[in-house]
Formats: structure tokens, sequence, C-alpha cells
């Protein structure tokens, strides 16, 4: 008796298969263009596979209902079942999200109902369309805003084109081209709706009109326009009056430090080099001028010596005294007050 029972719970059990969470209702979900999303769809018990089989369908007009597969054409290779472990998981993940996949979707199982459900999917629709204009400086970067309202949203396909006055025409910008190469790169990182270009080491050649677009009737467009980098200009000044010692005005208060450094280095070296200069030169006319009388007094001294050597051979007087063996009273001769000098030879 007790097997017996117990035998009739099982077939009861078995009998009744997969029973549809949220059957008969209609369920709402949002999702982002480009994002993926799971339709939800599962047995009350996941080990529990439905004994008559299954299939998604999407409602394409009024009561008219296309079965999806992975090979047909609107969803091929973007759609899958999530039921790897759990038979009685039915969930349908779609991958690759347009604003095409929007609309009804229905899970049904043969013979025990459907689940339905009402699919959202927000594309990109560009805000702030009216043209803007930025000013740069030559040699740094600019920042090219673009963004859709919901930052999550990543469109389908969306590009920066710039316009090319001489041929009249918009053209792509790529960080392959020759102008751009290295320079471009979009900053939506963390958030995809975020479509803003970077531009680095800005050039001439860069400035003009912008548009991005992800859409052919959408568009945002941007003008750059360049102005003279203040402070490299303040630089230049400072450069050109480095030997003044008047206060800077509030003009060249974007001097860098490094600047000032060096224009006050160099008035200090200047007024240095100045004095040092004139000394030298002042110490030399000194020198030339002491050397020069030096040699003036030397010259007048030999000379004073030589008028006085000559007049001194004037005044000598040469005699010649002769004696003989006779004996003489010598006799004394009185030269007054000049000198004689006498050669006397013994015979």
């Amino acid at each position: 008796m007790l097997l017996t029972f117990y035998l009739l719970f099982i077939g009861l059990h078995v009998s009744e298969g997969c029973i549809l969470v949220n059957r008969s209702e209609s369920l709402r979900i949002t999702a982002y263009t480009g994002g993926s999303v799971l339709l939800p769809c599962y047995c009350t018990d996941l080990h529990t596979k439905p004994q008559t089989g299954f299939t998604w369908k999407y409602n394409t007009k009024g009561d008219e209902w296309e079965k999806i597969s992975s090979e047909s054409g609107q969803y091929r290779d973007r759609v899958q079942l999530v039921n790897g472990q759990s038979q009685g998981n039915l969930s349908l993940l779609i991958s690759h999200l347009t604003e095409e996949d929007g609309g009804q979707y229905q899970c049904y199982v043969q013979a025990v109902g459907n689940v339905y459900i009402t699919l959202t999917v927000k594309g990109c629709t560009l805000i702030n369309l009216k043209s803007q204009t930025i000013t740069a400086h030559i040699g740094g970067s600019v920042l090219l805003p673009c963004s859709c309202p919901d930052l999550h949203t990543t469109p389908e396909e969306f590009t920066w084109e710039k316009r090319n006055i001489f041929k009249s025409r918009w053209e792509e910008i790529s960080s392959e081209s020759d102008q751009y190469r290295d320079r471009v790169q979009l900053v939506n990182g963390h958030s995809p709706g975020n479509l803003s270009l970077l531009i680095s080491h800005l050039t001439e050649e860069d400035g003009g009109d912008y548009r991005c677009g992800v859409k052919q009737s959408e568009h945002i467009y941007v003008r750059i326009n360049f102005e003279e980098d203040p402070s490299k200009s303040t630089a230049v000044v400072n450069v050109q009056t480095r030997p003044t010692t008047s206060i800077p005005s509030s003009s060249s208060s974007s001097q860098t430090p490094e600047g000032t450094a060096f224009s006050q280095t160099a008035s200090l070296e200047f007024f240095i080099f100045i004095p040092v200069l004139l000394l030298l030169a002042v110490g030399g006319v000194f020198y030339w001028r002491y050397r020069a009388g030096q040699r003036r007094v030397q010259m007048e001294s030999g000379e004073q010596r030589g008028r006085k050597e000559q007049g001194t051979q004037d005044e000598v007087m040469y005699s010649t005294v002769v004696h003989s063996n006779t004996a003489r009273t010598p006799t004394a001769t009185d030269a007054g007050d000049k000198t004689e000098y006498a050669t006397i030879r013994v015979n």
C-alpha cells in the first residue's frame, strides 16, 4: 500500500513537468544599444526540463510572431540560451543590441503557457546640437565634446569628421591618418556614451570646423580657434628687457619661476661684469701713464749725466813732468781752484 502511494506521488510529480514562473504575465525591461540583455524565463524547478519543448518568439506586427533563431538574419550570432547546467532555465541572452531589437517577446512552453516581455532599447540621441566654438593654443590639447543623453548607451556607430575647406567636403578623422597620427583618442573608457574627442599637440592645420555624428541626421558641430599663448609672449618680453630693474606688471604674473630666476641671474651678471670691465680699463690707463712717466724720467737723468761728464772732461789738464837726476828744489804750483793731474816718469 505504501509502495503504491509512493509510485502514484512520483507519477503525479513527473506529469506536472515545468511550471513557468510569471506565467501569463508581462514583464518590462530597459536596455541600451551596444549592450546585452537577459530575457528571463524559467521553471519553478530549475532541474526540470520541459517535456514538450519551448520556443522564443518576437512580435513582428499585430498578432504575428516570428521564431527567434541564431541563424535568422536579425539575430544571427547574437542570441543564446543560458541553460548550460540548469535545464529549467529557459532565459534568452541577446548581445550587441540595436534599437530595432526593441519590442515584444514571448517565451512559449507548449501545453504549459508563456511569459511576455516588452523590451525597450534606448539608443543614442545627441544632446546640445548647437554649434560651439572652442579657443585653444598651438602646441596644447583640446577636448571636443560629444555625448549621448545616457552615458551607458553605446551608439551603434558614430564618426568624427573635419571640414576640408579646399575640397569642400567632410573627411573622417582617424588616428592612423597622417595629420592626426597618434594625436587623437576617445575618452569613453568608463562611459560608452561619452563620444568626446581629445586632440593633442595642436598645430595651425588643426583649426577649423569639426562634427560628431551618430546618425545621418544628427550632428554636433564644433569650431577650433587659436589664440597666442600669454605665458609664452610674457617670457619673450622678459628676456628682451632683462637689464631693467623695473617691477613687473600684473600682466606678467603668469611668468614661470624658471623664467624669473633666469632674468634675475642675467641682470646680476650684467651689473657685475660692467663695473669690473670699467675698473680694468681705468687701471690700464693709469698703468700706461705711470710707465710713460718712468721712461721720461730715465731719459732726463741720462741726459744730465752725459752733460756732467762732458764738463768734467773739459776741465782736466794733463802735464808731463820730467825729472832728472839733478837735484832741484821742489817748486809748488798753486793751481787755484783747479786740480792738476801729472804723469811722472822716472828714468
